[in-house]
């Protein structure tokens, strides 16, 4: 049934095109239309006379797959429009902070959102109820793009959300279809370091994007003057222990524990090896002292520890919506509570995660 129809529907535009492409008469394009038309409108009906023979299952299968398809497509553009519309400026966040009376704590946090200008609602939604946020912020937004693969010198963009003293960035995640950015169990460490990269680089005005909120920097490049390839130095814990104290003293480090070299098993846990981040001593390539204390706040946080804030959206349509409507959102929401969920999807710890639930009215 469905090749008759694909060919009944090449037999109208062909009887079209050689009326108005081909600029043959009306009659002859009437008659091409009227000869191959009736041929294929014959087999139509004998395959619609056998609807009831078995027919009725492929049709019944194809509007299933179709509803599914149009529910998950129809929920995801509904949960990023309601992001979009009740975002909040950044400015809420960094200006009004105070007012509010909000409080930083100690350490990184992570937020993951779908949007990449503006304050998520889910977030203002916990600031409000929970005044309270980490002393480095993180918005972690991941975009792809139409490549097979993003070279990792292209990877990361990196801006400022408010002031400096505000300590609040967002990095934006390119990826193309093909890479599989969260396979590596440093991926947060190299968000780090890509910040420690754009905070050597910000007064060198480096290869930068104008955005909304201000320039978004390019980062994994290495500077014309060497201060990105030293901004923050991973050290692995199998150096010599008289190497590692030497370095403890002469510089400030950060730590933190990536999955083992060596694959997890299902019943084991997974443990993590030890990794540093090191700046570099004073008398290697020249730093600003503002630009080494900057670093060494976030070097501070990530020992204090890391949080990863994420949104739980549960979609729930208006009164009085038509029954498709409602209809697509309830299927949106079985296939949601039944798809992988998005801490598993990122590799994030369970101990340092925290959902924040928010109700959409669509």
């Amino acid at each position: 049934m469905a090749i008759v129809s694909g060919m009944l529907v090449t037999t109208s535009l062909m009887s079209l095109v050689i009326s108005l492409y081909w600029e043959k008469s009306l009659i002859l394009s009437a008659c091409f239309l009227m000869f191959f038309g009736f041929i294929e409108v014959m087999y139509l009906l004998a395959c619609i006379w056998n609807f009831h023979l078995g027919a009725w299952y492929l049709v019944m299968l194809s509007v299933l797959f179709l509803t599914i398809m149009l529910a998950w497509h129809y929920g995801s553009m509904k949960k990023y429009e309601f992001d979009l519309e009740n975002k909040v400026s950044s400015e809420w966040l960094t200006d009004f902070s105070e007012g509010l009376g909000i409080s930083r704590v100690p350490g990184i946090g992570f937020i993951y959102t779908d949007i990449v200008t503006g304050v998520p609602a889910f977030f203002s939604h916990f600031v409000t109820n929970l005044p309270a946020f980490h002393q480095v912020l993180i918005f972690v937004s991941f975009k792809s793009q139409p490549l097979p693969y993003v070279p990792c010198d292209q990877r990361f963009l990196i801006g400022r959300v408010g002031h400096k003293d505000c300590k609040i960035y967002r990095c934006i995640v390119r990826y193309g279809y093909c890479d599989r950015i969260r396979d590596t169990d440093d991926f947060e460490e190299q968000i780090i370091h890509s910040i420690g990269e754009f905070i050597s680089l910000e007064e060198n005005d480096f290869e930068s994007i104008t955005a909304e909120e201000g320039k978004m920097t390019i980062v994994g490049k290495p500077g014309s003057d060497g201060n990105a390839a030293y901004a923050l130095i991973p050290v692995n814990n199998s150096m010599s222990t008289a190497s590692s104290s030497r370095t403890s003293k002469e510089n400030m480090a950060i730590s933190y524990h990536p999955r083992s070299e060596k694959g997890p098993s299902t019943n084991a846990p997974v443990r993590r090896k030890k990794v540093r981040f090191v700046l570099p001593p004073e008398s290697r390539p020249k730093m600003q002292a503002s630009v080494r204390e900057e670093l060494q706040q976030l070097v501070d946080a990530r020992e204090s520890g890391t949080a990863y804030i994420l949104g739980q959206s549960h979609l729930v349509a208006h009164k009085g919506s038509n029954f498709l409507k409602r209809l697509l959102i309830m299927v949106y929401v079985l296939l949601d509570r039944n798809s992988q969920d998005p801490p598993v999807a990122l590799n994030i710890p369970h101990a340092a995660l925290v959902e924040v639930g928010m109700v959409y009215m669509i």
